[in-house]
């Protein structure tokens, strides 16, 4: 199985690769954010071994203080 995730501080506009850290049986994104920043998208996109595949969206998934 393939996963990746990715994060943008500006709406979409640029995207950054998202390490992924095995805990356990799971994966989990290890998101840092940047001075600054207000707002967190997130594109994540996921592949089995028979190739069905999915690929989220979501802009402005979480507003940060």
């Amino acid at each position: 199985m393939r996963t990746t995730v990715q994060v943008s501080y500006g709406d979409g506009g640029r995207w950054k690769p998202v390490p992924l850290v095995k805990l356990g049986e799971r994966r989990v994104a290890a998101v840092s954010h940047p001075a600054g920043a207000k707002h967190v998208s997130l594109r994540a996109s996921a592949e089995d071994k028979d190739g069905n595949a999915v690929e989220q969206t979501i802009i402005r998934a979480y507003a940060l203080k």
